[in-house]
């Protein structure tokens, strides 16, 4: 047997763990893979083999025009034609055993009537339970509505207020720019009437000397009309050119009205989710006088094998994994029973019906699941012995099945459904020890290549791991002066280096994948600003870079060259206004996305530093933050948030409403303690610095 599993083993997807279920394709390596996982490794129009790590180029067909592996194709038949003769015991297999016809005894007759009698007393039970589900249900539901209405007032009332207080502080400044520039005309209305009380008076001066003319004869006389006549020809002059007023342009710019309307009426959803509740009756207790009742249908020995389903005219074993199975062994009743067995062992080790929900779920989400919730059984003790018997067969005949890699499949799932069922941490690396030893890390990023970068909080290193959490190599970086923060941001240049950010320099630092420093930038700050601290940092497609400057409180932008060409933000709490923020990332329209740290808040700017929205308030709730480190964005515009002071991470749509919450304080696996940097690859998995923890935990 364990060479057939083996065997077995050789013919399953090195990728998703899966038997071929499709031809399976052969790259120019000469490595086989599933079509489905083959899709999921295009990058570039290129594939890098996940086991020999070949670079091929895709087909001009596509990934459907790879040659399809025929050996595999032949052992594939071979060892489905086995496994259905081995279970058959028939060369045919298509031919099923034939049934043979039983003559019962009155005991039998008498012990089945007993029995099927004492089933239904026992099964009429079932309604009253479920009567006594449906008021629990509808006592959940009324719990639902008032804690779902409270927190809508609640909000919308937050909401309502900030609204009044904006208006007052509009229609206050207002006011205020209304008085000064109402004083700016008076002053104006002063100047033009000294003006014009100056002209009356040279008029009135002008007609009394134009009618003494006559009587002018000496030379003093002569002299100051003619010195009154050149003033008044000047002053008349001046009139000519016009007379200039400072006056002043009031205006009310109504900028971020669209997205304002806009996230008000696309908040909150309220959807149902169906979900089923299943009611078993009590088990069948057993009793010296009252037996279970004999199977009355088939042949004797159908019991003792193993039970045999059909499904599309293919006869199968019923331990093999099927979604539409029908029965067509004896006992229905028995298999019925013995379904029950693992919900009893499950009950024996005291397993909360939380955890089990989140083993179904793959952790917590903010969406809920149809689950299936049962009653706790007794199980006879004869039904106990056939089921250990029966879980013994099936071991010995089935190959055990893996389960299948959910990377490939949620690639092709739609971004909401993928984050909202997120929280289940698929591998963790950095804390057992070795060259890949990760020290308080404080940032992460991908690597063009799916290589994941991580910067330690505690050393000058950069450490680059596989897919897999592998290590693949350390980098050290020159430090300078005394040690306080190490290296605490990391974004890849469209050139293909690593900028890093290193505040106990007061730089970037450009690194090439080698290790190699190709150069450094600095910022030259103002007079009275503190000294460059660089932290979280971004860069754009044409290689704009923008850095969270957290020392003062504000993002530094530069341009493809290196050159710090603006900044915006500055300490405060206003719209706008920052407060040591520590994380930066762009929106796939070119936005630039602030985790506010001390604000509690992510806000949204233009990449010319205008303000466009903000979205959370502090908090430990669905939707609020506390101490948000650092953001990350995926391609279609879902931003994933690391909180530190939380010990979570949260999802939420491109709108900032807020998806998904998973994590809590913890160093077990899904738990966090101070997580820092965070980054979404680009096959969707969310990639958690769990810095206080000293790994880096991957989801999906």
């Amino acid at each position: 047997m364990a060479s057939d599993a083996s065997f077995a083993n050789l013919l399953e997807c090195p990728i998703c763990y899966e038997q071929f279920k499709t031809a399976p394709k052969q790259l120019p390596c000469k490595h086989t893979l599933c079509e489905a996982c083959l899709h999921g490794l295009v990058q570039y129009n290129s594939i890098i083999c996940p086991e020999c790590r070949e670079e091929s180029p895709v087909p001009p067909g596509g990934v459907a025009a790879f040659p399809n592996d025929l050996t595999m194709q032949r052992f594939l038949e071979h060892h489905r034609t086995k496994a259905l003769q081995t279970h058959t015991g028939q060369s045919h297999p298509l031919r099923s055993p034939i049934k043979k016809p039983v003559d019962h005894s009155p005991v039998d007759l008498q012990r089945s009537l007993q029995g099927t009698l004492l089933l239904m007393e026992r099964d009429k039970d079932v309604f009253t339970k479920a009567n006594q589900s449906l008021q629990e249900e509808r006592q959940r539901y009324q719990q639902w509505r008032a804690a779902a209405q409270k927190r809508i007032i609640d909000v919308l009332d937050h909401v309502e207020g900030i609204v009044r207080q904006r208006k007052g502080q509009l229609l206050k400044d207002i006011e205020t720019i209304y008085q000064r520039a109402l004083l700016s005309v008076e002053t104006e209305d002063v100047k033009v009437e000294v003006k014009k009380q100056g002209m009356d008076k040279l008029c009135v001066a002008l007609r009394e000397k134009l009618s003494q003319s006559a009587t002018v004869g000496t030379r003093n006389d002569h002299d100051q009309v003619v010195t009154m006549v050149s003033q008044a020809q000047a002053v008349d002059a001046s009139l000519r050119g016009g007379i200039e007023l400072q006056l002043t342009q009031l205006n009310l710019l109504e900028t971020g009205m669209d997205d304002l309307l806009s996230g008000i009426r696309g908040w909150g959803q309220v959807t149902a989710t169906p979900q089923i509740h299943k009611i078993h009756p009590p088990a069948l207790p057993t009793s010296p006088s009252i037996p279970p009742p004999p199977v009355l249908l088939g042949h004797s020995k159908m019991m003792t094998g193993p039970a045999m389903t059909s499904h599309q005219g293919m006869v199968k074993p019923s331990g093999q994994l099927s979604k539409t199975q029908t029965t067509t062994a004896a006992s229905q009743h028995q298999q019925q029973q013995l379904k029950q067995v693992p919900v009893l062992q499950q009950q024996l080790k005291q397993v909360p019906v939380s955890q089990q929900q989140q083993q179904q779920t793959g952790g917590g989400s903010g969406q809920s699941t149809p689950q299936v919730h049962q009653e706790q059984v007794h199980v006879p003790p004869q039904v106990q012995q056939q089921s250990n018997e029966s879980q013994s067969l099936k071991k010995s005949q089935v190959t055990p099945v893996k389960a299948p890699h959910s990377s490939h499949i949620e690639q092709h799932q739609e971004p909401s459904s993928r984050y909202a069922s997120m929280g289940q941490m698929s591998i963790q690396f950095g804390y057992d020890g070795g060259p890949g030893l990760l020290s308080s890390p404080l940032a992460v990023a991908e690597l063009p290549n799916g290589t994941m970068a991580v910067t330690n909080g505690m050393t000058y290193e950069i450490k680059l791991f596989n897919n897999q959490g592998n290590h693949l190599k350390s980098m050290s970086l020159p430090s300078r002066g005394s040690f306080k923060h190490g290296l605490t941001g990391i974004a890849v240049h469209p050139a293909g280096h690593m900028c890093v950010s290193n505040p106990d320099r007061k730089e970037i630092q450009l690194v090439s994948v080698e290790g190699q420093v190709k150069g450094q930038l600095r910022v030259k700050v103002s007079i009275g600003e503190e000294k460059f601290c660089p932290w979280g940092i971004a860069c754009s497609s044409q290689g704009v870079m923008y850095v969270c400057d957290r020392a003062n409180h504000r993002i530094r932008v530069l341009n493809a060259t290196g050159a710090h060409v603006s900044s915006f933000g500055g300490r405060g709490k206003d719209f706008g206004k920052l407060d040591c923020p520590t994380g930066v990332a762009l929106t796939p329209n070119g936005q630039v996305a602030v985790a506010d740290s001390n604000n509690n808040r992510v806000q949204i700017f233009t990449p010319e530093g205008g303000f466009v929205r903000s979205f959370g308030m502090e908090g430990s709730g669905l939707g609020e933050l506390k101490g948000p480190s650092a953001i990350s964005i995926d391609q279609n515009g879902y931003m994933a948030v690391s909180e530190m002071t939380n010990n979570r991470v949260q999802i939420f749509t491109p709108a900032g409403q807020p998806l998904v919450v998973f994590g809590k304080a913890g160093a077990e696996g899904g738990q966090f303690a101070s997580p820092r940097g965070i980054t979404v690859s680009r096959d969707g998995k969310v990639i958690v610095c769990d810095t206080k923890n000293d790994r880096v935990q991957v989801f999906q």
